[in-house]
Order: C-alpha cells, then sequence, then structure tokens
C-alpha cells in the first residue's frame, strides 16, 4: 500500500551507534539580525524537555494506535469509487479479502491485518442498508465519515440526491467529490461544478474536484487527492482516529502533511514560546508527539534517543536560522525571558514562534525517515528552517 519511494529502506539508527549529538556552543552566538544572544544550554533545555514528554507521549501513541476507523466510499457504479480508493491507498478494492458475511452489493474489507481500518464499498444507500446482513449493518452503523463519489461529467441524478440525503441522517461527516473533473472542458468546469452542488444542495466546503483516474494525456497523477486527504484528517481528528488513517495512505508524505499542520495549530494555541528562557514543556511534548506520530506513518520503530536527536539537533542547530530569528523578535518587542508576558504582540509573535518550530520539525521529521535516518545534519536543519520560515510567511499573510 506504500509508495516505495517514500517508505525508508531501513530503521534510522539509535544515535549510540553512530548519531552525534548537535554540537554545544562554547558562548553564545551573535544575532546578526537582531543584536540578541541565545543561551548556551539551549540544546539541554530541549532534550531535558523532550525526555520527560516520552513517556506520556508513549500513552497518548497507543491510545490512538487502539482506535477502530470506518471509512466508507458511496456512489453509482461510474462514478469512480475504486479508483479514489486506488489513489488514496494504493490498493486494489476487488482484491481484497471482504469480511464474511458482506453482500456483493456491500462489500465491507479491512485495510490492514489487525481489521482496524475498515473500507465500506457500495454503489449507494438507501436500497442497500435495508438488504445488508448484519456484517454490513454493524459496518453502517460504524461509520466515522463517508466519502460520496458523484461523475461530475453527467452532472447528479435524483437517486444520487436521495442516497446523499439518507447518508446526511445518520449524522456522518460527508465529503462528497466531484469527479472526473479532467473530462470537462476547462472553460464549462465551473458551471458543471455549480450545477451538480445545486443540485445535490451540497455547500462548496463540503465538496472537493477529483480526478482519481484521470486520462494520462490530462494530467500526470491523481487530482484532489491532497484535498481529500486533508478533509478526512480533519474530521477524523475529532475522535483522534487521524493517526490510524493516516497509516493506511499511500503516500506516506502527504499523509503526514494534515498531521504537522494540526500539530502546529496546537503548538500556537498552547501559547507556549519554544525560545530560550521560556517554558518548553507544552510545545516540546506535542513536537516529540508529532516526531513519534511521523515515524507510526513510516512504520519505522524510533526510539527516545532519536526523538530527542531529531528535536535538539533542529531547534539547536537552528539558532542561526528561524529560532534565532524568533528570539530576535520577541525581544525587539519587548519580552524578557523568564517574565510573564502579557503584551498582545508578544502573545502573537510567541504563538507564531510555537507554531513555526513545530511545522519545521514535522517536515525535518518526515525527510529524516523518508531517509531511512541517514540525512545528513546540515540538510536536516536547512529542511526545518525552510518549513518553519514557510509557516511565518503563511501566518503573516493570513493576518
Amino acid at each position: 500500500m506504500s509508495n516505495p519511494e517514500d517508505r525508508p529502506p531501513t530503521a534510522p539508527p539509535s544515535p549510540a551507534a553512530g548519531l552525534r549529538t548537535p554540537t554545544e556552543p562554547t558562548a553564545p552566538a551573535a544575532n546578526p539580525e537582531a543584536g540578541e544572544d541565545v543561551p548556551v544550554n539551549y540544546a539541554e533545555q530541549i532534550r531535558m524537555e523532550a525526555d520527560r514528554a516520552w513517556s506520556s507521549t508513549g500513552v497518548a501513541l497507543q491510545h490512538a494506535l487502539s482506535q477502530k476507523v470506518t471509512v466508507a466510499f458511496l456512489g453509482s457504479a461510474s462514478s469512480g469509487k475504486d479508483s479514489a480508493i486506488r489513489a488514496l491507498f494504493g490498493i486494489d478494492f476487488g482484491e481484497i479479502s471482504p469480511i464474511p458475511g458482506s453482500t456483493d452489493r456491500l462489500r465491507v474489507a479491512p485495510l490492514d491485518k489487525a481489521g482496524q481500518v475498515l473500507l465500506v464499498n457500495a454503489p449507494g444507500f438507501g436500497d442497500v442498508r435495508a438488504e445488508v446482513d448484519r456484517v454490513g449493518r454493524d459496518a453502517l452503523d460504524a461509520l466515522d465519515v463517508v466519502v460520496y463519489v458523484v461523475n461530475c461529467e453527467g452532472g447528479a441524478t435524483i437517486d444520487e440526491r436521495r442516497d446523499l440525503a439518507t447518508i446526511r441522517a445518520l449524522g456522518r461527516p460527508v465529503l462528497v467529490c466531484l469527479n472526473k473533473i479532467d473530462l470537462i472542458r476547462p472553460h464549462q468546469r465551473q458551471g458543471f461544478i455549480d450545477a451538480t452542488l445545486a443540485q445535490l444542495d451540497v455547500r462548496p466546503a463540503d465538496a472537493v474536484i477529483t480526478a482519481f483516474d484521470p486520462l494520462p494525456q490530462l494530467a500526470e497523477a491523481p487530482i484532489g487527492v491532497t484535498e481529500v486527504v486533508a478533509w478526512l484528517s480533519t474530521q477524523l481528528e475529532v475522535s483522534g482516529k487521524e493517526l490510524l488513517f493516516a497509516k493506511q495512505l499511500r503516500n506516506k508524505g502527504a499523509a503526514c502533511e494534515p498531521l504537522i499542520l494540526a500539530a502546529a495549530q496546537r503548538a500556537s494555541i498552547a501559547g507556549a514560546l519554544p525560545v530560550p528562557g521560556a517554558d518548553l514543556a507544552v510545545v516540546t511534548a506535542i513536537q516529540v508527539k508529532l516526531i513519534r506520530d511521523v515515524a507510526e506513518v513510516f512504520e519505522v520503530p524510533v526510539d527516545r534517543e532519536v526523538a530527542l536527536f531529531i528535536l535538539s539537533e533542529v531547534l539547536s542547530g537552528g539558532m542561526r536560522g528561524f529560532v534565532r530569528w524568533g528570539v530576535g523578535a520577541l525581544k525587539a518587542a519587548g519580552w524578557i525571558p523568564g517574565t510573564q508576558i502579557a503584551e498582545a504582540a508578544i502573545l502573537a509573535l510567541g504563538a507564531m514562534v510555537a507554531g513555526g518550530t513545530t511545522y519545521g520539525v514535522g517536515q525535518a521529521s518526515v525527510r529524516w525517515f523518508q531517509s531511512g535516518g541517514k540525512l545528513e545534519s546540515d540538510k536536516l536543519r536547512a529542511v526545518f528552517d525552510t518549513a518553519a520560515f514557510a509557516w511565518r510567511t503563511r501566518r503573516e499573510t493570513a493576518r
């Protein structure tokens, strides 16, 4: 199910087996932009907080992995449900052995060996529900999210509108995929989209434009998969099931993006300042959990030392980049390390620094595991800085 290019060949080595720890500066290095110094023990502080967070994040990780997820792909036979499943999970649904008891019209099949992630595939909903046996009914009752696929080229039918209304009545989140958009001439697409949404009585926010199996001459890769993954991850995050879902996705790097964004948002909201002299505990715990989540998606074992190495390497090594910018910006705004924070401008900057460092840690972790734990330190830090500054730009643009 995994994209070979996204899966690292081996588990990352332990630092004891060859990973060097970050080099501690012998004296504070001057900040050429802000004229401020960074305490020499920053890497030590990070490692201490990360070490404390290891046990608590392990409990949260095990809870996340103990969940069960049921995702349904519904729609007419010509809508492209099987193509959607193939584009997201890299599997041919017809080759998966269904759970005994599911029918030809409603097939229930596990994505993983443990049977924790179930896929439901059915051509409709209203007629099927009355016909299925206990396995089918149990699957429908346990639905977490529904992906309803519509052939945008042909517009919506009365049966599709009826089915969609029946599904909505369950109270489950429903995403409508207006599929096969590649078959519609570019200048006509918006008209087809607007008409289909009106026919189905669907808000644009609850729909994604897709081409799960596009014509090769029109598109090199499936269209809309990233948006579908983002929507599903957001819905599953409410019940803590987003990690288990992400582990099944075909593109591991793309599967991590919603996890990284969500962690960065949580760090921002927490208001913790991941800079020297501030309370690192909350944001460090978020970042340690994020590293472990990314490792789970890539199905690579990660021990405490590897997580601590990644964190201390990118953050202390980033003193010449984003972290140093954050310290300078906060001090320029009036923040004094170790004091209470009251000014709105400092709080806003602190949220940006917390989110940016977390986003950078997440992206650096993805690259680390993609490389099989062989990415050079300078390149790891470069990934962190690029991602963290990109987060800053995004937040500044959104203001």
